[in-house]
């Protein structure tokens, strides 16, 4: 063997090793084992891996009585369960107790099974119960009013009288929230978010920044990664708080009227970057909630973001001075995944595949002469409102932005399996790497002191553009951008994922070794703005990505 390749391969297995303890792989005796192929967990030809834990953990959360109603949602893997009548529940002795049990939710795109039941069943908040699913229910009652679980919470929002969470292990397996991986402690990203808790757990309601970038879908992922009730807590007073203040009456979707949009303490429901679906989906899944919202409401929601607000109509983009913006295409396309997962409308559907089109169009084959880079390349003046000026207009690309497209196609590829989507996900990935953040001899100037040694992404960036012009961007509106670096790593992680050149790995694995440094107790103790914990942390499944 050369020397260069020896080289090779012990950089390639330094990158793993600190990959590993990025993420620390689950079933690994230790980071070690991943280099050198020892250790580890096998399960035996023939033999299924045991089920995780099925317990319902109950938290009172009020002046509770011996016998008060407890709702949930009890999520499954696809293929798991076909008939709801299989789903008990049963006591701490194995007793089974009266319980109603419907289903919600199902794996519609793939095989019919249910993905989520609604269950609900008077218990002892002082006990612990569990669930099954191998039998014919006994016991049933008839399905009570949600509400009578509930008390007024954080801005007279609901939230249940009694907690119950199931195990975090249950929940990743359920895949309810996609790829996953359980938090652990020792986990530097777990440990970031952990501390960032501390400051935005009881983030005010008032003003609309805390729910840009969906603060309870945020929350809720993270409930679904470590089963704690004070997470569950939050993720449905936020919840149901969100949905209480999309607007309901009015003519429909789209400007001027905007039903369906979000409307509270200056936000406007035509202003399409602050509705989500996501919260309503999670909340059906996790909390067996279906009350919130009706029919009509989310055919207004939907309609609402592909017509448009202040932002006009989705569709394909066309070039030159088109006012064109990452943020609110990436969130629309999430918006829709979520819709359709929760409706299984063929109409949503088409709407999922146009989107997916005229984004594939618009980083593929650029409109107006704008070179293939990888990004979706428009102009910053009409991304930032200002006067149009073929002269001195920059083109390119918002990392942090595009971060948004990220996450909806990552969505989107879980429900479509679209071959366009990893295309696009990989060269945006090394457009990234290759244009997307400020060379070390000038980062300096706009790293956060918390990221000492550690990398700047451009605010805006551009395959083409002289380096002096995004350096002036960056001068006036990039100071501190590295808060955008965990969005990052899930843009790093999903074209790592993709991409099959050995070389690029690689490089992208360096990457995503120097974003992650952001990563740390000092950063995580820094509030900046309360939507900067949503930003961040729209996307944990990086961790899942990084550890294939």
């Amino acid at each position: 063997m050369r020397i260069e390749d020896g080289n090779r391969l012990q950089s390639a297995a330094t990158r793993l090793l600190w990959l590993c303890a990025l993420v620390v792989l689950p079933g690994i005796a230790s980071c070690g084992s991943v280099v050198s192929g020892e250790g580890g967990q096998a399960t035996a030809a023939g033999q299924s891996a045991p089920l995780p834990p099925r317990t319902i953990r109950l938290t009172a959360n009020a002046d509770v009585d011996e016998r008060e109603l407890v709702s949930l949602g009890i999520p499954f893997a696809p293929g798991e369960l076909a008939d709801a009548s299989q789903v008990s529940i049963v006591d701490a002795n194995g007793a089974e107790v009266p319980a109603f049990v419907k289903p919600t939710l199902y794996w519609h795109w793939l095989d019919g099974s249910i993905r989520s039941v609604k269950v609900q069943f008077f218990a002892d908040p002082g006990r612990t119960y569990a669930f099954r699913f191998d039998s014919d229910r006994t016991k049933s009652i008839p399905e009570e009013p949600y509400d009578r679980g509930t008390r007024p919470g954080k801005m007279d929002a609901p939230v249940p009288r009694v907690i119950a969470t199931l195990d975090p292990q249950w929940l990743v397996h359920s895949r309810v929230a996609g790829p996953q991986l359980v938090h652990d402690g020792k986990r530097p990203y777990d440990r970031y978010i952990d501390r960032q808790w501390r400051w935005a757990s009881d983030v005010p309601y008032e003003g609309q920044h805390a729910f840009l970038f969906d603060r309870a879908s945020v929350v809720g992922l993270q409930y679904v990664r470590n089963g704690r009730p004070e997470h569950f807590a939050e993720f449905y007073n936020a919840a149901t708080f969100y949905l209480s203040k999309i607007k309901t009456t009015g003519r429909g979707g789209g400007w001027p009227d905007c039903t369906g949009g979000w409307e509270f303490d200056g936000a406007n429901p035509c202003d399409t970057k602050y509705a989500y679906m996501t919260p309503q989906l999670l909340l059906v899944a996790l909390a067996g909630d279906d009350t919130r919202i009706d029919a009509d409401t989310v055919r207004h929601m939907v309609a609402n973001q592909v017509k448009g607000g202040w932002s006009g109509p989705l569709g394909p983009y066309i070039g030159a001075d088109q006012s064109w913006t990452e943020r609110h295409t990436g969130l629309a396309l999430e918006h829709l995944v979520s819709a359709w997962e929760l409706t299984g409308s063929a109409a949503v559907r088409q709407h999922i595949d146009d989107l997916l089109g005229w984004l594939y169009a618009h980083q593929q084959t650029p409109p107006g002469g704008d070179p293939v880079t990888g990004a979706w390349t428009h102009s910053w003046q009409a991304h930032e409102g200002s006067d149009y000026d073929p002269a001195s207009d920059v083109r390119g690309g918002s990392p942090w932005m595009s971060a948004n497209i990220v996450g909806g196609l990552w969505r989107a590829w879980l429900v479509t399996e679209d071959e366009r989507i990893p295309v696009m996900l990989r060269d945006f990935g090394r457009y990234l790497d290759r244009h997307g953040f400020a060379p070390e001899d000038l980062a300096g100037r706009w790293r956060s002191s918390c990221n000492a040694g550690g990398v700047v992404g451009w605010y805006f960036s551009s395959g083409i553009a002289p380096l002096e012009q995004v350096v002036a961007i960056q001068e006036n509106e990039g100071y501190g951008s590295d808060t955008h670096n965990p969005e990052l790593l899930m843009a790093i992680a999903a074209a790592r994922y993709f991409d099959t050149d050995p070389q690029w790995r690689e490089r992208l694995e360096r990457r995503a070794e120097q974003a992650a440094r952001y990563l740390n107790p000092d950063c995580a103790a820094v509030s900046h703005t309360a939507r900067a914990f949503n930003w961040q942390n729209r996307n944990p499944e990086f961790t899942w990505l990084l550890a294939q």
